[in-house]
């Protein structure tokens, strides 16, 4: 990477990262606001991002300016990545639709927290994810991956809630499109009760939608990554 782009990619990782803090600090109001995806995501992405200008530093003061970012580190930004994409997509399309308040107080509600956390800060990491990680290599089965942040989120929001008896206000669950404790629970159907505690839709079958979204991303996200890894390389 050469100067230029160099300062470039740190000052997107920069801004990312403190787009994300002012945030979570706007937004999260006790440590059960460290139990949702969307700040467990952001946590995720501003390590990955923070770790990632600190190799890059390391990199350009090298003598031999080797790239100190191994496969192993692409693949935990890449999971990183499409967790914070995922933090983007869920909250545009299925909960700021379904805001008490409205779409628009969804986002610019707490000193535009939201629209830090849902929106700046996952459009800045995958930005920086397809022009400045192109060395990644991956294979057809590196989109699997994708699923490793949302099933282990699955398993915590699951054991917390009926091993510690965790509870989102009246909900069992952090979000409305899994909360298995609302009438259509787990297999259930009725989108005439669709509101901010519930779409309507059982949980199981929105995990199972939600899982196959991520594989999708996941897989598009390649293959855009090695069309610009492939065009770098070329030219």
């Amino acid at each position: 990477m050469n100067q230029h782009n160099a300062v470039i990619s740190n000052s997107i990782k920069i801004i990312a990262i403190i787009s994300s803090i002012y945030g979570m600090v706007r937004t999260i109001e006790d440590l059960m606001g460290f139990t949702y995806f969307t700040n467990l995501s952001n946590v995720f992405i501003d390590i990955v991002l923070f770790l990632s200008l600190v190799l890059d530093i390391i990199s350009g003061k090298s003598f031999s300016k080797k790239n100190y970012k191994t496969n192993m580190w692409y693949t935990l930004k890449y999971m990183a990545t499409i967790s914070i994409t995922a933090t983007f997509m869920i909250y545009f399309f299925i909960l700021a639709p379904t805001h008490e308040r409205g779409f628009l107080y969804a986002y610019f509600g707490n000193g535009a927290g939201s629209l830090c956390v849902h929106f700046i800060t996952p459009l800045l990491a995958i930005v920086d994810f397809f022009l400045y990680d192109y060395e990644y290599k991956s294979n057809k089965f590196h989109a699997l991956y994708a699923m490793i942040p949302p099933l282990i989120y699955l398993l915590l929001v699951i054991f917390g809630a009926n091993v510690l008896g965790w509870r989102w206000g009246d909900m069992i669950a952090p979000y409305n499109f899994i909360n298995y404790g609302a009438p259509a629970g787990w297999f259930g159907f009725d989108l005439s009760i669709m509101s901010d505690k519930t779409l309507g839709i059982g949980a199981f079958y929105m995990i199972v939608v939600l899982f196959a979204v991520f594989i999708v991303i996941g897989e598009i996200y390649l293959v855009i990554k090695d069309k610009i890894r492939k065009h770098k390389i070329q030219g």
